[in-house]
């Protein structure tokens, strides 16, 4: 009889271990994918469900930045499933509670893996820019990359050569040297043409300002940037140069979700020259 009711508890505890299953899809993403949260259970095992609403919710630690948005959620008898995007990179689990039928507490358990858009290929502020790759037989992308080699030579000599002679105008031979010079300034006509066709993408342009500011940046403090999240970007901006932690706070908010949120807003031309302004004379103090 005490094997009997041993075996008869066994299978009970299973079977309320295999009551609810939970899941990602997909399990790794980047900062602003979708991926969809699926809570499975048998009818009945689920009680009094708590899931976060539609609508963007901002970080604990930082309520001012938003940390993740809710596009979809739908709660059925035997089914919970949300779509969501995260803003941030790391390791998150969805505030998620529910009964069973038990009425034990249970929360969810499964992480969803979220990194770094900088590290993925259509996320990186380079991206937004034409590529300067070269395309073509291998022959050619050989004498390509030999003539690139060439021009950099004839380049700084040429700058050597303005150095020596004092040339009134030295701009070209920095441009040459400097490859940051040379970034910011593509950022900036790039900026220039958008901000002469309104209305502007706000998508488009944060991005392209997001680039124009890692350049910047990297000019400034002598090294690059383009590895850092937004998180770590700003907080070497405020570590770096005068400019108030509110101020910081907001743009960081408003640059993350201008770049990663599914809405298509447009700007004025007052607006984005005015935030172009804006970040052009921080730079300067």
């Amino acid at each position: 009889m005490r094997v009997v009711l041993g075996w008869l508890l066994l299978f009970l505890a299973a079977d309320s271990a295999f009551a609810f299953s939970e899941e990602w899809s997909p399990q790794k993403v980047v900062i602003g994918q979708t991926s969809v949260y699926v809570l499975n259970f048998a009818e009945g095992e689920v009680d009094s469900p708590q899931v976060p609403a539609l609508g963007i919710h901002t970080d604990s630690e930082a309520p001012d930045l938003p940390l993740f948005e809710v596009f979809s959620s739908d709660i059925g008898q035997n089914r919970i499933r949300l779509e969501v995007a995260y803003y941030a990179s790391g390791t998150f689990i969805l505030p998620i509670t529910w009964k069973d039928s038990t009425g034990k507490e249970n929360s969810s358990k499964v992480g969803l893996q979220v990194e770094t858009s900088l590290l993925e290929k259509d996320k990186s502020p380079e991206d937004v820019l034409p590529p300067d790759s070269f395309s073509g037989p291998y022959g050619w992308r050989l004498i390509g990359l030999m003539a690139g080699i060439a021009a950099l030579i004839l380049s700084a000599l040429y700058a050597y050569y303005l150095h020596r002679t004092r040339t009134k105008d030295p701009m070209d031979a920095i441009l040459q040297t400097d490859p940051w010079i040379q970034k910011i300034l593509r950022y900036e006509n790039r900026l220039s043409e958008l901000i002469e066709s309104p209305p502007i993408p706000a998508r488009e342009f944060y991005r392209l300002l997001s680039g124009y500011i890692r350049e910047v940046v990297s000019k400034k403090l002598g090294s690059p940037t383009s590895h850092l999240t937004e998180t770590e970007l700003f907080a070497r901006i405020f570590d770096s140069f005068s400019i108030d932690e509110e101020v910081i706070r907001v743009w960081e908010s408003r640059l993350r979700k201008a770049q990663y949120s599914s809405e298509e807003s447009r700007l004025t031309k007052d607006e984005a020259i005015a935030a172009l302004d804006f970040w052009r004379g921080a730079f300067e103090k």
